[in-house]
């Protein structure tokens, strides 16, 4: 179950607006949604 990550997104998605390159490093304890994060914004 996947919820409450709309600020996530929206914050990935705000820096991929952004012209400029930037290189971003997504941490967290383990099995807190991560990969899932990064499948559901792609």
């Amino acid at each position: 179950m996947f919820l409450n990550r709309t600020d996530e997104l929206a914050s990935l998605q705000k820096r991929l607006d952004n012209n400029d390159a930037e290189f971003i490093i997504l941490y967290g304890r383990r099995r807190v949604g991560k990969s899932e994060l990064i499948d559901l914004f792609i």
